[in-house]
């Protein structure tokens, strides 16, 4: 049985990887600590969407330690 800790790490990796709201006034937060996100990759819009890469600027947290990035979605 997967311990509190991994499923909720789970949980965040998963959310980072289907994506999480970007908003330009906010930016993007961190699925696992809530903190913003400094953006590594943005892709050209495609219709109303625009997908955007980041990385959590927050050094304690779990994502950030092993450098997963954080899909984001921007709809106009």
């Amino acid at each position: 049985m997967a311990s509190p800790t991994m499923t909720v790490l789970a949980q965040a990796q998963m959310a980072a990887m289907s994506g999480v709201t970007y908003t330009p006034r906010y930016g993007a937060c961190c699925p696992w600590c809530g903190r913003r996100t400094k953006i590594s990759t943005t892709l050209p819009w495609d219709g109303d969407v625009r997908i955007r890469y980041h990385y959590c600027k927050n050094k304690r947290c779990p994502l950030a330690v092993m450098r997963i990035s954080i899909k984001s979605v921007e709809v106009v």
